[in-house]
Order: C-alpha cells, then structure tokens, then sequence
C-alpha cells in the first residue's frame, strides 16, 4: 500500500459502505476497497496568486479537401448487466463495467445516460437503480473518443491499431450508435492510407469533428490535422491538415484531445506540444495555437459559457511527470485571455471536466489516485478526495443528476495499477443517492465547499450548456 500525506478534514466520513444491486444473490458483492487512509480524507489548500497573460495566437489558414465515405452497417447483438456498486462512506460509489477493460472517456448522452467506450464495446449506463450497463459490440474494435450528436445519436472514434510498430494495421474509423433500438452501429473510414484518430465533439455547425495526431516519425502517410464529418449521407469527411505553425510543431507533435466552446467552435490539445489549438467551425475554418502549456481541456461550466478551462504543467512542457507544479487554467473564448492559477496536487493530472456546481474536477493518477476540485472563484481552493488504490480515473464530466462522474481504465502493471484490477465507472455523490446523503451533507464545508447553495435542485440544465444549435429540445 502506497503512504498518503493527506490530512483528515473536520467532518469527514470514516465508514464504508457496500451495496450490492439488483437481485443476482448468486453474484457475491463486490469487497469494499482497501484504504491506505480513512475513506473521504480531504485535503484542500488555497492557490497562489493568478498569473493573467494576453499570449500571442499563431493564426493558420487551413486547406479543406472532401471525399465520400462508405460506411459499414451493423446491428451488434447487446448484452445487459446489473452492476455490483461499491460506496466509500457516502463519498464516491464505484461500479463495475461490463467487460472490466478501459472506459476512457465517459460521456452524457442525448437520452440523459451515461455512455463510455468499454474494451471493444460501447456501452450505456442508466442514471438510476439499477443501474443497468448494455455493453453494443463494435465490429471494428478500438472505440475510444465518444461524443453527443446533432442527430441524438452517439458518436465515437476508433483509433486503429496502427503505430511505428505496426505500420499495416487497420486504420481509425468514426463510428455512430443509435440511441435506440435497433441500436445500429455504422462505421466510417477516414480516408488516406492510415489513420490515428483519437479526439471528437459536436461542433455549432452541426456537424461532428475529431483529431488525427499524424504519425510523424514512423513512416506513415498520416498528418496531424482536424477532420469533419458531416452526420448525415453522403457523410461527406472534409481534411484540414494543419499548416506550418511558428515556432514549427515538433515532429511527433499532433492534436489530441477536442471540445467544443459555447460558439461552437472546437478546442483541442497536443500531443509533445505545449499548445491550446482552436479551430472554427464556420466560414474559412481558422486554426489558432495558443502557446498555454495546456494539457487536457473542457468546456466552462454553464455559470462561465465564455471559457476553456486546462490543466498544465506550470514548467510549460506537454509532458505530466510526478510532484508538477501544475496549474489550472482558463482561456477566454472571446478575447483569448489566459489565466493560471498554480495548484498542488498529490497525483498526476490525467483529465479535466466541469461539475455542476460550476467548478472544475480534475481525475489524478500513477503516484496517487484521486479527484480534484477546483472553486472557481476566490479563495480559488483545491481540494482532494483519495480513491482506492486499484482505481486510476481518467475522463470526468457532469451529469443530469447532479453529480459528477468518471471512467477509470485498467493498467495490468505498476505504477499504474498495481492489483490490475478491472475498470470501473465512478460517481463523485454531490446529491443523494439510494437512501444515502450527498458529499455536502456527510463533510460540510470540505470539499463540498459552496455546495449546499448550489446543489438544490440541479438537473441536466447545470452542466455545461452545449453549443448552438445542437439540442434544439434540450439535454
């Protein structure tokens, strides 16, 4: 068991409590996590002071070529589960996914569920009891970007297999998912000879766009740049590759990560870049680099529509090592104006996201595992709440029900997962939930903070307002 250095907030939850869910009795439960430390143990600590810079954008002018795709049409043969759920003294709950391999990315879809890529499935989740996890295979594997679309559906993005490794493996594909039975899966290949395909969101223009990071370095035709696919036959794939940037991208540099602002326009991170690229989704589809040491990015929460918030190394670098200093950041959409506030935390960044109580959750991993809130607004606290050792959190987002939730992957060897354990979807419980009381109620003002203001009430309508034009009859 890895030593902790966190310390015991007034007010924290020290039991555990297991609830097993459904009526499989044949099922054992699932045994409570082991703690290093009492469970809800919250460290918060204020920040120093913001540092507020106008940097100067680097403005490209990308070159679009369109080409017809064929897709491939499936209907998968669904498999539903109850999931066994674990809560840690009311504090986070922990449920098992279906194939117990990767839920990298979770995302809220157009019918109010959970939706997150899971091995090579795509896989629902209710909301509420029971719970209940359908696992869609998809026939081309690899799903790993997900994403709400302009036509209530899901959409997702296949990686491909391809690396400096193996230069002959498939290449990535975005894919589609009915909401609704049949739950057709329909595959569409990316043009050109291969394809690493990782980031995707819903643009303002209706339609969906995702990154390809390029394969600089290993022999491989690809090149970084943003795609658009029109959602809707003839699914038309626009390219536009990105044009020489100044200083010059390194060489294995591509854009990664993508979301969507409250304009509509895309924001995407990089891969060994220390750049915060956006991309607009009308007229001539400017590109602008943003030199912010970004990492991972999301959009504002809905009470700041106007903003991209980040975690980045404070040193500048594209690359997250143990002990930072990171910062969390916030770019202005209108005038590009960033702001960082420096941050301690106990783990390695590995994602970002806003909550619905209009601040920013950060998931951290490899030397400790937890979830981090940022407050939004002075004294701009960070806190902490440690997650068991077998639990390394990747994505987190905000959901209708009012709290905030996170996927977790499953890493076989140290110092990733030591136990190896299976992935899990994770449920930060800001509001109460099965007879159990919210994180504000249990630790008052710990990490909770500014909740108990906040928190009445809240619906799909607190999270982040998606942008124009995509859900014209609401989340």
């Amino acid at each position: 068991m890895r030593s902790r250095s966190l310390l015991l907030a007034a007010g924290a939850c020290l039991a555990t409590v297991t609830l097993t869910m459904g009526t499989a009795a044949a099922d054992p439960p699932t045994p409570p996590p082991q703690f290093g430390h009492p469970p809800c143990t919250v460290t918060s600590s204020s920040t120093s002071s913001p540092t507020a810079s106008h940097p100067t954008p680097d403005v490209l002018a990308p070159t679009g070529t369109s080409s017809a795709s064929t897709p491939l049409v499936s209907t998968p043969t669904r498999t539903a589960t109850t999931p066994t759920a674990t809560t840690t003294a009311n504090c986070v709950t922990l449920f098992t996914t279906p194939q117990g391999n990767s839920a990298h990315v979770v995302q809220v879809g157009p019918d109010g569920n959970l939706w997150f890529p899971d091995g090579n499935n795509i896989v629902r989740m209710l909301l509420r009891a029971p719970y209940t996890q359908t696992d869609f295979p998809i026939p081309g594997g690899g799903p790993f970007g997900i994403t709400s679309g302009p036509d209530g559906n899901i959409w997702f993005v296949q990686q491909g297999q391809q690396s400096c490794n193996t230069p002959n493996a498939a290449p990535g594909q975005v894919g589609r998912i009915l909401t609704h039975a049949p739950y057709t899966v329909t595959e569409f290949p990316v043009p050109g000879a291969s394809a690493i395909v990782e980031g995707i969101a819903t643009g303002g223009d209706g339609n969906i766009w995702f990154t390809r990071r390029g394969s600089a370095g290993c022999g491989l035709a690809d090149t970084p740049e943003i795609d658009r696919i029109v959602p809707h036959a003839p699914y038309t794939i626009t390219q536009f590759p990105l044009p020489a940037a100044t200083p010059p991208l390194p060489a294995n540099a591509g854009p990664f990560l993508m979301v969507a602002d409250a304009q509509g326009n895309l924001w995407f991170n990089f891969l060994a870049a220390a750049l915060t690229g956006e991309i607009s989704a009308y007229g001539s589809h400017q590109i602008t680099l943003l030199p912010t040491g970004a990492g991972p990015l999301t959009r504002g929460p809905r009470q700041d529509p106007n903003s991209i918030w980040f975690v980045a190394a404070v040193s500048g670098g594209p690359n997250f090592t143990a002990g930072g200093p990171y910062s969390i950041g916030r770019i202005d959409t209108i005038t590009h104006a960033v702001t960082t506030y420096p941050v301690t935390m106990t783990g390695v960044p590995s994602n970002i996201g806003a909550g619905p109580d209009g601040n920013i959750w950060v998931t951290e991993t490899r030397t400790e595992y937890a979830i981090g809130r940022f407050q939004t607004h002075a004294p701009f606290t960070f806190s902490e709440i440690p997650l068991p050792d077998d639990t390394y959190p990747i994505s987190v987002t905000c959901a209708p029900d009012g709290n905030e939730w996170f996927s977790s992957v499953r890493f076989p060897s140290p110092p990733d997962n030591p136990q190896g354990n299976p992935a899990v979807i994770g449920r930060v419980n800001l509001t109460a939930h099965d007879g159990l009381p919210g994180l504000s109620d249990v630790i008052g003002g710990g990490v909770a903070g500014d909740l108990g203001s906040l928190l009445g009430g809240l619906g799909h309508g607190d999270c982040p307002a998606p942008p124009p034009g995509i859900f014209p009859h609401g989340r």
